[in-house]
């Protein structure tokens, strides 16, 4: 599916195994990753004044001097620009023996308007802050406002976590192999990263199952085999009731919004319950979604008993305070009521908020074993709370 993340030491893992089993050595899987880097900088920089690759010690760096090596063949202008040597007898050091471009130390680096920059300096290995003269190489990309492609990361951001390590680079189009990272997804990394190409540099599908990979990219071909179908004779209700708590008369918008989205995702049923004070609002706005008024626990149980939803919604202008925990709380106990079982809670917004003081309440409710499953849907400032 290709929809795994590895992480930087996956990845080192990942080379290993695949130089390890073959047919590529590790010569050829560096090759490959030039290579690639090589297309994308040739289709989408065709009339760049200049290329300057910025190689570092490492198989990143290797990677450069395969860039190099293909755009010098392709009557490109290339610089190379070294920080270190590679170790002698690793597969950088002979991609760098098999560059005709003569690298020059990176503290000289000066670059001119119109020049790219092929970042090959460190990639997703790296785990602490640019320094010296990669930190000025940055400054100088910056300053000229060059466009940049990044080889397997930008330099200066985490390939583990995203975050930007102090300076770095901010790349126009970055290039990764095998699989993406988390730092290609997650902020700012993801906005770092630009335009992301990965390519297929000869690490087979195979090697990346034996790591048995734990994190994923949520996209269609994740769950998609499980996506529920209705048959063609189901009924509403067969796909699934949900209720939608609503705030007071000033504030229903946001319930009758979760509502909406619960209808369009796919429920059968969707009931927004209201406090009696804001029925005839809600009643106003609504046509396909249906209105139950519940103004106490007992109601919702009520609701429960006679029209057993499957899930519900909690929290969108609800409200913070008492009434909201209570609400929770009722609706986490249906598992241990004979005429009624919700299988799941959202709780969002005010839901979490009224719960800050009191977490281990909610997360006691949930951790019965005949609790709804509860998912929480906070951002930043309610997941700090």
């Amino acid at each position: 599916m290709n929809n795994e993340l590895l992480s930087p030491a996956e990845m080192t893992e990942a080379d290993r195994l695949a130089i390890a089993t073959g047919p590529l050595a590790g010569i050829d899987l560096m090759r490959n990753a030039g290579a690639a880097v090589s297309a994308v900088v040739l289709a989408h920089f065709p009339v760049a004044r200049r290329v300057h690759v910025l190689c570092g010690p490492g198989n990143n760096g290797g990677d450069g001097y395969v860039v190099a090596r293909i755009l010098r063949d392709s009557a490109v202008d290339v610089a190379v620009w070294a920080s270190g040597s590679p170790k002698a007898g690793s597969d950088a050091a002979l991609a760098a023996s098999e560059c005709p471009v003569r690298p020059r130390p990176l503290s000289e680096f000066v670059a001119e308007t119109g020049s790219i920059v092929v970042d090959a300096l460190y990639g997703a290995g790296l785990s602490k802050p640019l320094s010296g003269d990669a930190a000025r190489a940055v400054e100088v990309a910056t300053d000229l406002s060059l466009p940049v492609v990044a080889v397997d990361l930008p330099s200066g951001v985490s390939g583990e976590s995203g975050q930007s390590l102090g300076q770095a680079f901010r790349a126009r189009i970055t290039v990764t192999f095998a699989r993406k990272k988390p730092g290609h997804l997650l902020l700012p990394g993801r906005e770092m990263c630009g335009d992301l190409v990965l390519a297929d540099i000869g690490i087979g599908d195979g090697i990346i199952a034996q790591l048995e990979p734990r994190t994923f990219e949520n996209t269609p071909p994740l769950w998609i085999g499980n996506f529920p179908v209705p048959a063609v004779d189901a009924h509403k209700y067969r796909r699934g009731h949900v209720g939608v708590f609503s705030g007071g008369p000033s504030a229903t918008g946001a319930a009758r919004l979760s509502a909406l989205a619960a209808a369009r995702s796919g429920a059968g049923a969707v009931t927004v319950l209201s406090p009696a004070d804001a029925l005839q609002v809600n009643a106003a706005h609504l046509t396909s979604i249906m209105l139950h008024k519940s103004d106490s626990v007992a109601d919702v149980q009520e609701f429960i008993g006679r029209r057993r939803p499957s899930a519900f919604v909690l929290g969108p202008g609800f409200g913070v305070g008492e009434k909201t925990r209570d609400f929770a709380l009722g609706v986490l106990a249906t598992g241990q009521r004979p005429d009624g079982r919700v299988d799941g809670l959202v709780l969002d917004a005010d839901g979490i908020t009224s719960f800050r003081d009191t977490p281990n309440v909610l997360f006691e409710a949930a951790r019965r074993s005949s609790a709804p499953a509860l998912v929480l849907t906070p951002h930043e400032g309610e997941f700090a709370r």
